[in-house]
Formats: structure tokens, sequence, C-alpha cells
């Protein structure tokens, strides 16, 4: 489509979003609505229009800056009915706050306006995309699209591209850098040579560069891809390779004017990250408060004991290898350390972690602690600091991360747990490199879901006194 044709339309699509939106507030506003926001003298009808002006400026000032209205042909309409959403909230959000600064009441209703004018919006928005899709089918309104770069990137483009004629894109050809190797089947019609982008760019129509490097490709000729579409004028997208890391999730950050990629390991979006730190801090202050009396018998039972510390402090690594004091009810004799070179040999467990099921050196009050995993409490405390979370893989001792081979050091890209999957599966029955895949298993499928079911399994586990 000319760039003339998407002004047209986005600018159709602004207007009837803002008729939507004034409609949305207007119809929230003639709805019964209860306390705290209904009950009240009804506002007047300037009242009412400057409260529609607040929510129509924050709507045009939000849509600018997430750029609501660029080109989303390709997207999924899920991920635009949540921009929508977002958005709308947010306005509804700051029109309300204007409107009780400077009126001193709110008019509309936010959750009443923000669901009639999301569900409107998400309508029109269908209807559109349905009207776009029938036309681009039909060979109406479709852009050019021209590969560079043989990457991997560059195959899967043109296969969706293909299997999807309601994109309404058409593939150009490609144009490969120096010493890319072709592939069996070329994914576009071969145009020629990085020295022949110019030259492609001026006989052809080009509406988009897609620039696909494969690891092949040199730095320097994809600067000069870039290059060139900046001066022809042309938008150029960039999908290298290494965006297709499984476990890496990409976006843009900033440092000050300048922009770098940054490439987040682990699982989860930050909502999620940021939901289960909130589960951590409720859960673990609400443990702390409830077995506060369990806790306290614990500690006069060890000091009766032997009348040694009643914690035991160890150093292990958290996440990205932070070094932090692990909180455990002491279980063993107070020579344990002095004791352990001695019993590396009776070693139980392969890889660079020693177990072994009847340790000597534990205590009797510490074997009971340790048969219903009660000498685990202090690490509560752990977690309500932040240095570890109620789920997730368990610390290692900075001595073991050292032995670790590669693959195994990902399980340190996550906050450490008190129980995982090893723990109420695993445990002393599965090798040392399985164990690891368990808890790499965890990082590339976290849920919250998995996690409150994690909990509960290990409440399970607690009380039939297998350990943990």
């Amino acid at each position: 489509m000319l760039h003339s044709q998407h002004r047209l339309l986005s600018g159709a699509v602004r207007l009837l979003d803002l008729c939507i939106l004034v409609v949305g507030g207007y119809t929230a506003h003639a709805i019964p609505w209860p306390p705290p926001w209904g009950g009240g003298v009804p506002p007047l009808p300037g009242e009412l229009l400057l409260a529609e002006s607040f929510l129509v400026c924050s709507w045009v000032l939000l849509t600018f800056r997430v750029n609501l209205y660029t080109s989303r042909r390709s997207e999924s309409l899920f991920k635009e009915f949540v921009g929508l959403f977002e958005v709308c909230l947010l306005s509804f959000a700051f029109g309300s706050t204007l409107s009780w600064t400077i009126l001193g009441k709110v008019v509309l209703p936010p959750l009443t306006g923000v669901l009639i004018s999301w569900c409107g919006l998400s309508a029109s928005r269908i209807a559109i995309r349905g009207i776009l899709r029938f036309l681009r089918v039909r060979g109406f309104n479709f852009r050019y699209i021209l590969l560079v770069g043989r990457g991997r990137a560059s195959s899967v483009l043109a296969d969706r591209i293909r299997r999807n004629p309601h994109f309404g894109l058409r593939l150009l050809g490609l144009v490969e850098f120096t010493g890319e190797k072709k592939g069996q089947v070329d994914p576009a019609r071969y145009l020629g040579g990085i020295r022949d982008l110019k030259r492609v760019l001026a006989e052809y129509v080009v509406d988009t560069v897609v620039i696909c490097p494969s690891n092949q490709a040199r730095t320097g000729e994809i600067y000069e891809a870039f290059l060139a579409c900046d001066e022809a004028g042309i938008p150029c997208h960039y999908a290298p390779s290494f965006f297709s890391l499984r476990n890496l999730r990409t976006e843009i950050v900033w440092y000050g004017d300048t922009p770098a990629f940054a490439f987040q390991p682990g699982p989860g979006a930050p909502l999620g990250m940021a939901l289960k730190r909130g589960i951590d801090i409720v859960l673990s202050a609400m443990a702390l408060v409830l077995l506060f009396p369990v806790m306290l018998g614990i500690a006069v039972a060890i000091w009766i004991e032997d009348r040694g510390p009643i914690l035991f402090r160890q150093q292990r690594a958290g996440k990205n290898g932070r070094i932090f004091d692990c909180l455990k009810f002491r279980s063993m004799c107070l020579d344990a350390e002095d004791k352990l070179e001695r019993l590396k040999n009776a070693n139980e467990q392969d890889g660079p972690v020693f177990k072994i099921r009847r340790d000597p050196r534990v205590t009797r009050v510490g074997g009971f602690l340790r048969k219903y995993s009660l000498d685990e409490l202090p690490q509560l405390f752990n977690v309500l600091k932040g240095d570890m979370s109620l789920v997730g893989p368990r610390p290692p001792i900075p001595a073991e991360v050292r032995e670790y081979d590669w693959w195994q050091r990902r399980r340190l890209s996550v906050r450490p747990g008190i129980t995982c999957i090893w723990q109420v599966w695993g445990r002393n029955k599965v090798s040392f490199s399985r164990w690891m895949e368990m808890d790499l298993y965890y990082i590339d499928n976290w849920s919250l879901w998995m996690d409150l079911k994690l909990m509960a399994r290990t409440v399970q586990t607690v009380l039939k006194g297998t350990g943990m």
C-alpha cells in the first residue's frame, strides 16, 4: 500500500477509535454504577464534556507513545487486543485522575468505561481486519518485500509469507551476503549479491527490506545494507538468525540515545516474574508468622541437645552466581565440616555434590528435622529478603558451581528456591545430570500454575516425612 493510502486508512481508524471511545465513556456514564463512584450528584453537561475531553487527550497522547497505529498486517489479532486494552485502561486512568484533580470527582466510571470501550474497539478491529484480508487475498492492498541474507529467518519469513496471503505481502526476491551458503531451495528469487543491492532497490518497487544475515555474513556488509536502505528512504527490518534462540527473549533497551538489542534468558515475562515475587513475599511472611511457635520449639530443642548454634549459615550461589548466606536450622554436630573430608568416599550422589542417606554427622534432633524438612524453614527469611524464591532450583555451593558443565550453569539464571521438581519427584533417586535437566525443564516451562502445583506437592512430601 502507498504511504498516502496508509495514512488515509490510519486516519480513518483513529477517528473511528475516538468515536468508539467517546461513546463508550458516555454509555458507562449513563449506566447506574455503585459506590465509590456512584451515588453522588449527577455531573453537569459541561463537566461531562470536560471529562470526555480528558479521556480523548489521554488516548491521543498514549497512542502516539506506543505506536498503536503502525501497520499490524502480519501480527496476531490477540496481540492487538492486548495493546488496545492497555491503552484503553491507561486512558481512563489518566482521564479519571484529571477529572478528580480539576472537578473534584470522577465523572466517567473507569472500569465500566474500559470494558465497554475495549469491546467496541476490539469489534471494530475484527471487522477492519476481515475487510482488509478479503482485499489482500484478491490481490489488493499488498506490499513488496525484499529479503537480504540467507539466515534461518529468511527461509522462515518466506514460508510464512507464502502460507498467509492475507498478510498482503509479496516476495520480490533475495539478495545474499558474501560467503553465505546456498540452501537446497532458495527462499525467494535470487537477485544478486550485496554489491547489487543498490541496483535492485533502484530497478524494482520495494516497500520493505528485511535483513536476515546468516552466521557467515560480515558486519561491514550488514552495515552497507542498512546504509543503502537509509539512503534510498526504504524501511528495513532486522531479523538475524540468533533471534530464534529458544531460551532468550528479545527486546530493545536504551543507553541514553543509543538503542541496543537485549536478550533476556530465563522464564516468564516481567509481569509474571513480578507476580511470582509478590507471591513469595506474601506467602513467606504469612508462613513465618504462622510457624513462629514451631520454629521457636525447634530452636529450643537444638540448643538443649548440644548447646550449640541454632542456625547454620552456608554460602550459596544465587541468581547469576551472586553469593548469599543460606539459612538452615543446624541438623549436624558441631564439627560436621571437619568430618566431611573423611566421608567423601561414601558419597551416594554422582556429580559435584555430596549426599549420603545416613550421614553420621546428623544429630537426633537433626534427623527428625530432615525427615520432615523442618530444617529448611529459616530459608523463608532468604525468600523474604529476595535471595531465594519459594520455588526454584536449589542454591548450590560455589565450589559445586565451579565444577558444572557449561550447559548446567543456566540453572543460575533464576532465583534459587526452597523446592522444585527435583525435591518432590527426584531427590536421590536420579543422577546429577538428570537433576540438572529437571531444573532446566522448570526454567524453560515456568508458569505460576507450575509453582502452585510444586508447592502443593511439597506439602504432601513434607507430611509423608520422606525428606526434602
